[in-house]
């Protein structure tokens, strides 16, 4: 199937300006159907590869280096400090996680997921969440997303 559009202007009389389309309907249009028994494997979402600059740790965890430096001051025992966040852990997530990141609030699950998966008070996470760059929001999803799309090697006990 084809598509023509024609714009025709008469110079002469401004008012009359014709637009016309034309759909020839006499040309196929070719669809590649897929092989709904084939299952490519090798084919993944690009949201589920790892930042390039996230760095896999021997445990498991991932570290994530931030583009933007965040820093924040907490009060503890009494004292007040800060603390610079260069970088965000990422821990893989359990069922406790899930069920406590559920039973957030719509609007806090993301900031509740960061908080359980890099095992910061939620506090914590709060202050550090409203610093954090998009780039590294959206790189700490991506960290989230590879361990929900991937599972662990078996490990020998």
């Amino acid at each position: 199937m084809t598509t023509k559009t024609i714009a025709a202007i008469d110079l002469d009389d401004e008012e009359t300006v014709v637009d016309e389309t034309i759909v020839d309907e006499d040309t196929g249009v070719s669809v590649q159907k897929a092989d709904d028994d084939i299952v490519d494997e090798d084919a993944t979402d690009p949201l589920d590869k790892l930042p390039s600059h996230a760095i896999r740790n021997a445990d498991g965890t991932i570290t994530l280096p931030l583009y933007e430096t965040v820093r924040i001051k907490v009060r503890a025992s009494g004292k007040i400090k800060e603390k610079v966040f260069e970088s965000l852990t990422f821990h893989r997530l359990t069922g406790l996680d899930t069920r406590v990141i559920s039973e957030a609030p719509d609007n806090l699950q993301n900031i509740v997921t960061f908080a359980r998966s890099c095992r910061l008070n939620q506090a914590v996470m709060n202050a550090v969440w409203d610093k954090l760059d998009a780039t590294d929001i959206a790189g700490g999803g991506r960290v989230l997303n590879h361990f929900l799309t991937s599972g662990p090697k078996t490990r020998a006990s």
